[in-house]
């Protein structure tokens, strides 16, 4: 198990390492579309949806049309994809009943948005630097987080959702984040530390609650793993789910002031 979860870690590091090295952005754009459509299957398979029904293939255009329209948030727009799930069942015969399009919309919106602001990260200017602090804040975030637990272990965080993280690992976890994020900033020349430490900070705490909401959503469907996809891991959402719940605080704050905290030659 060890074996495969670190092959396939490794495999995911590298294709992400090629496709940012890539001088254009659209890998970036087709990767993320990739992971988000793969993700939001695995979502709505895990209410009940098979892939030969409908609202499968209603979650995966909504998905695209909101990682892909920059104007995805005007209320026209919320207001049609509103209007399209309560109609849903309507137009299936309730063979997709209100109870199950409601968390699956949810769904939609959450990963959709994640993917959306992952992609926008990479296209704001100097977005390199900004996708990789990202990047790098989650990844060091995890990996700090579980050495962290394993070593100090310790009271639990929220044991009822996920029993094996605790908080000695959840605050080691923010620390690692911030430093990993301070020291890639460094590493370029960016000296700003209080700005990136509190970015690193940020990222992990919202990453911490993504990783929790997933597991929240598989305990109330009953199922170990969003899917089966990557060998020792589970599914793509599983690996995903910290990423796409931070993004948008980090796209918000890169987008509103990553220019006054940060200076480019």
């Amino acid at each position: 198990m060890i074996k495969q979860r670190v092959l396939t870690a490794t495999i995911g590091v590298a294709v992400i390492l090629i496709v940012l090295l890539l001088p254009n952005a659209w890998p970036w754009e087709i990767a993320v579309w990739l992971v988000t459509a793969a993700g939001v299957t695995e979502f709505v398979r895990m209410f009940g949806v098979s892939y030969r029904q409908s609202l499968m293939y209603l979650a995966v255009i909504a998905v695209t049309y909101i990682e892909f329209d920059t104007g995805w948030y005007h209320p026209i727009s919320l207001a049609v994809m509103v209007a399209l799930c309560l109609l849903w069942p309507v137009l299936t015969r309730n063979r997709n009943h209100l109870a199950q399009v409601a968390p699956i919309f949810v769904g939609m919106l959450y990963i959709g948005i994640g993917g959306h602001s992952m992609i926008q990260l990479r296209l704001v200017p100097h977005g390199w630097f900004f996708l990789w602090s990202f990047l790098i804040a989650v990844w060091m975030s995890d990996t700090t987080a579980f050495f962290v637990g394993r070593w100090l272990q310790g009271p639990k965080l929220w044991p009822d959702i996920s029993p094996k993280k605790t908080i000695s690992g959840s605050l080691g976890g923010i620390l690692g984040a911030a430093v990993g994020a301070a020291l890639f900033g460094l590493a370029v020349g960016q000296i700003h530390l209080v700005a990136l430490l509190g970015l690193g900070a940020g990222i992990s705490i919202l990453s911490q609650l993504g990783d929790l909401i997933e597991s929240a959503y598989k305990r109330s469907t009953g199922v170990k793993d969003s899917g089966t996809l990557l060998p020792g891991h589970g599914g793509i959402l599983d690996r995903v789910d910290s990423l796409l719940f931070a993004a948008p605080f980090m796209f918000y704050m890169v987008h509103t002031y990553g220019m006054l905290w940060f200076s480019f030659s």
